[in-house]
């Protein structure tokens, strides 16, 4: 690919070159990056950020001298930034680990737990009514025979409703990988 349709193709955002352009890139900044951050799937990530960045920005480049040594440039900022990101997760995992006295567990223990049932409720207000009548009255402590008398529904309605329910709550927290992660802290 030559010099012009490079700065052709990110210039005027012309779609059919622009795969030309990421191969012509994109190898050669993986690897600048994975020896920065050495991690070959963050590298990977954030190069595809930085030609998306490129791809969605207002910016022209005259060479392309130019457009390449801004991409090494933002690929070297963009590492730096995960780098220092990274560091001051592992200086908080550490500060935490520190702090971890039988007090501070009980504490953690508990606002894991406190979290985890805001977000339950969460999803059982997404429920359908009944569904969610049937649940809200289960957790209270009915009994099945019990919530069927005070709904006036059927014992068996009652049992698919609870069915249904507890299967739809479990596939919307194997969606969301926050709750899972409070649940496997908890347990």
């Amino acid at each position: 690919m030559n010099e012009s349709r490079i700065l052709e193709a990110v210039n005027e955002k012309q779609e059919e070159l622009w795969q030309e352009v990421f191969a012509y890139y994109y190898a050669a900044l993986c690897s600048y990056a994975g020896r920065l951050v050495q991690e070959p799937v963050i590298a990977e990530d954030l190069v595809q950020d930085i030609l998306l960045y490129v791809w969605n920005g207002e910016r022209k480049f005259v060479q392309l001298e130019e457009l390449t040594n801004y991409l090494y440039r933002a690929t070297y900022n963009r590492s730096m930034m995960w780098l220092r990101s990274e560091k001051c997760k592992s200086k908080h995992l550490v500060r935490l680990q520190e702090e971890s006295r039988p007090e501070s567990e009980e504490m953690f223990i508990e606002t894991v737990r406190e979290e985890l049932l805001r977000q339950l409720y969460l999803y059982i207000d997404e429920l359908p009514t009944e569904q969610r009548k049937v649940i809200r009255l289960s957790i209270e402590g009915l009994s099945v025979n019990e919530i069927a008398e005070h709904l006036g529904i059927s014992v068996n309605t009652v049992k698919t409703h609870k069915k249904r329910s507890f299967k739809q709550l479990r596939g919307r927290m194997k969606e969301d990988a926050n709750v899972f992660w409070l649940a496997f802290f908890l347990f």
